[in-house]
């Protein structure tokens, strides 16, 4: 067990048999690295300068591995979980691999597949969707003093 810990994530000991509390953390944990993500590449939204958006993304990661890291292993990606489990159980951990302890090993991968498409509806109908509308107001303010602008010059 040791060893194998090297490749995949566990909850902490403090949730014992209970695997709600890991998997909200995942769904959590997911859910913010995608709204992150989504924020800081939207090219409608005022964008990280200088090409830092990388940076931005790794910091976003690292931030959510302290906040979620202890409780859960903060895998928030379902690859990060199951290809090391896979390549584990093939070579012979057996049990520690798959199922895992208390059975977990479908929670990295179902939190993440959770929380991921829920953090993209959220952003859409909150963020993106606002930034469109205010992007297309603007536009069209925009465009009214330009005919306002032309009417003035034909004028005179």
């Amino acid at each position: 067990m040791t060893t194998f810990s090297i490749f995949a994530t566990f909850p902490a000991h403090y949730y014992g048999q209970n695997m709600l509390e890991p998997l909200f953390d995942q769904i959590v944990g997911t859910f913010f690295l995608l709204l992150f993500v989504l924020a800081i590449t939207d090219s409608m939204n005022v964008g990280v300068k200088a090409d830092l958006a990388p940076f931005m993304v790794g910091m976003a990661v690292a931030a959510i591995g302290m906040s979620f890291g202890t409780g859960a292993g903060y895998a928030i990606n379902p690859a990060r979980v199951f290809g090391p489990r896979h390549f584990c159980w093939l070579t012979g951990w057996g049990a520690n691999a798959f199922p895992g302890p208390h059975d977990y090993w479908w929670v990295p991968i179902k939190g993440p597949l959770i929380g991921g498409p829920l953090a993209v509806a959220l952003y859409k109908l909150f963020i993106a969707d606002t930034l469109a509308a205010t992007a297309a107001s603007a536009h069209a303010a925009e465009s009214a003093d330009i005919g306002a602008t032309e009417t003035t010059d034909e004028e005179s």
